[in-house]
């Protein structure tokens, strides 16, 4: 099953609230020490979950895309999608897209990091949780409290 970035994201949201409601309604409404408060560590279930649900990208022309996210392991167009940290690019456009990975400072290429062409109407599955830079221009420089960053881009050639 896919659906929308906003639907995901309300969905997500729902399930974070359905976990505080009653530690909360316990301490503040009916002020009570609560022995639910444990229930909020749940909460911590919302990061492997946004790490693990893989996204769709869909790029029609260089100026346009959509973000689509993956609940449930799918096909789409042909191409088997399922869970893990991922982001799968979908090339309907008539131009090629570059993924590059995108250095600043003293960072260098980890194992694994590699940059890809994808050619039109062809799909691509890269090993990233979200792409930086989507159809732009990456920044020419970066503040971080570190040496270096490395950021993800997607551009049309």
């Amino acid at each position: 099953m896919i659906v929308s970035l906003n639907t995901y994201l309300i969905i997500i949201g729902i399930f974070c609230l359905l976990i505080v409601i009653k530690p909360l309604y316990t301490r503040f409404i009916k002020k009570e020490e609560s022995k639910n408060d444990a229930i909020l560590l749940l909460l911590l279930l919302t990061i492997p979950i946004n790490w693990f649900t893989p996204s769709i990208l869909t790029i029609t022309d260089c100026n346009n895309y959509t973000k689509e996210v993956v609940l449930f392991p799918t096909t789409k167009d042909g191409f088997k999608i399922n869970y893990g940290r991922a982001t799968y690019i979908l090339n309907k456009s008539d131009r090629n897209l570059t993924f590059e990975y995108y250095y600043y400072g003293d960072n260098t290429p980890a194992k694994g990091e590699e940059n890809k062409e994808i050619e039109p109407k062809q799909n691509a599955k890269v090993n990233v949780i979200s792409i930086d830079y989507i159809l732009s221009e990456p920044a020419e420089s970066v503040s971080t409290k570190s040496s270096g960053a490395t950021k993800t881009v997607l551009r049309c050639k």
